[in-house]
């Protein structure tokens, strides 16, 4: 009996002063508080670049026009088809001009007609100024001789202009390409009766051909007509086109916040096709921008951050990216000159943590 009373005094001893020695045992077995990441950072700097700008656009015709005929009657001849190449003035078709010669030869005669009619009237009239000189002709004689005249000029002057549109009409049988170009669409048969207005031809002219393409709102201030560009078309990856700016629209699209530019690019050899969509690179000359390392940005749901360091910690900002030159991006947005971005181990970091910083080498 006494030496299980003395036994359970040693084992309570002996929890006693493991509970006594408890906290400070755990304590001693907990690691130490970690130090803070060591990060490298760099400067936010500006520096001199060339400055492109990277749209897409589309391919149009330099001109393009519907030609209908201006003169009613069967089509007589079909002198050019979809395809083909046609130089300024060139006929491409011809309305039968029978009945418009025919038109232009009574013209003619009545003409000659009413110009006879003059000629006998004039020279009354300067027989009748003879007599009226002498007093030996009626005042009324005189009056009458001067006014048949006059309406005889009238008649011939109009009768000229009969001629004009009859010898107008006759021409206009002629259905002539307005520009240099190509026949895109033929709409009408040999045969066929066509109307006044009725169309007949589309003709397209590509060389130099027209390129539209928007372009963002920071790019707007420099842009100017003159300016040399780059394109390519999906259809020859391989080949790069060079043009010129030579119209600027006058305001923004509202709703794309972007503005138009249409650009002239040489295509002698036909190779560029209207309705191509168009990769186009701008250059619009040198300028100077904000750069950080490419490593400093931390892309997260189409959202770009950095860790701007101060004061032994970071805070995440948003900032807007632009051209990337190497290994640097451009900043357009969310920095200012002189402040330290995170370059390492930007995926670690969340806002305020703190860190001990290091220049990058």
């Amino acid at each position: 009996m006494k030496y299980r009373i003395i036994a359970a005094i040693a084992v309570a001893t002996g929890l006693l002063a493991s509970a006594c020695g408890g906290p400070s045992s755990a304590k001693a077995s907990n690691p130490p508080t970690d130090s803070p990441l060591v990060v490298a950072i760099a400067t936010v700097h500006q520096q001199d670049m060339l400055r492109t700008a990277q749209t897409q656009g589309a391919l149009f015709p330099k001109e393009r026009a519907v030609l209908a005929a201006e003169v009613s009657g069967a089509l007589a001849q079909v002198l050019a088809d979809m395809g083909d190449q046609v130089k300024a003035g060139q006929v491409l078709a011809r309305i039968d001009p029978r009945e418009y010669q025919l038109r232009l030869d009574s013209a003619q005669a009545q003409l000659e007609q009413v110009q006879a009619r003059l000629a006998n009237a004039q020279a009354n009239f300067a027989r009748m100024k003879e007599l009226n000189r002498a007093h030996l002709v009626a005042a009324q004689q005189y009056d009458q001789s001067s006014a048949e005249t006059r309406v005889a000029q009238a008649d011939a002057d109009a009768a000229e202009k009969q001629l004009g549109i009859a010898r107008k009409k006759l021409g206009d049988t002629n259905i002539r390409a307005p520009f240099a170009g190509s026949v895109q669409k033929r709409m009408v048969s040999l045969g066929e009766h066509v109307g006044e207005g009725m169309p007949l031809y589309e003709l397209i002219a590509t060389d130099p051909i027209k390129l539209r393409a928007p372009i963002p709102e920071r790019f707007v201030p420099m842009a100017k007509v003159g300016l040399p560009i780059d394109l390519t078309v999906d259809a020859r990856p391989d080949k790069i086109f060079h043009g010129t700016v030579s119209r600027i629209a006058p305001a923004l699209d509202e709703n794309s916040r972007t503005l138009l530019i249409e650009a002239e690019v040489p295509n002698a050899d036909g190779m560029l096709k209207p309705g191509y969509f168009a990769h186009v690179t701008m250059n619009l000359g040198h300028d100077r921008a904000l750069f950080i390392p490419n490593s400093a940005v931390l892309r997260y749901a189409g959202v770009a951050r950095v860790f701007v360091f101060k004061d032994g910690a970071v805070r995440s900002r948003e900032v807007t990216t632009g051209t990337a030159e190497g290994d640097q991006i451009e900043i357009i947005s969310g920095l200012k000159p002189g402040e330290k971005v995170v370059v390492s181990d930007v995926d670690r970091l969340a806002d305020g943590t703190p860190v001990v910083a290091k220049e990058q080498s």
